[in-house]
């Protein structure tokens, strides 16, 4: 379960529109409920808010922020590079 300071420090890197991003990443993993349909947005945000637990989200919320730090930070570096910064 995400719990209260794990959510403000994800929703600090992903801002408030992740669930297309978590819904793609499940999608990459081929991963649905129970009876094989992908899960919805609203279940994103419910396991995001700590309403209900699923692991297999979880998980892809986690990736998402890992993958966001990751684009942030090569990001930052480039315009380091651009701009001539060290």
């Amino acid at each position: 379960m995400i719990r209260k300071k794990q959510r403000e420090k994800l929703k600090e890197v992903l801002g408030y529109h992740y669930t297309n991003g978590v819904l793609k990443i499940l999608k990459e993993n081929k991963i649905t409920s129970r009876n094989g349909k992908p899960y919805g947005s609203s279940m994103i945000r419910n396991v995001f808010n700590g309403l209900n637990e699923n692991e297999r989200i979880e998980n892809a919320i986690i990736e998402l922020f890992v993958r966001t730090q990751e684009d942030i930070k090569e990001r930052e570096e480039a315009r380091n590079r651009i701009l001539g910064i060290t």
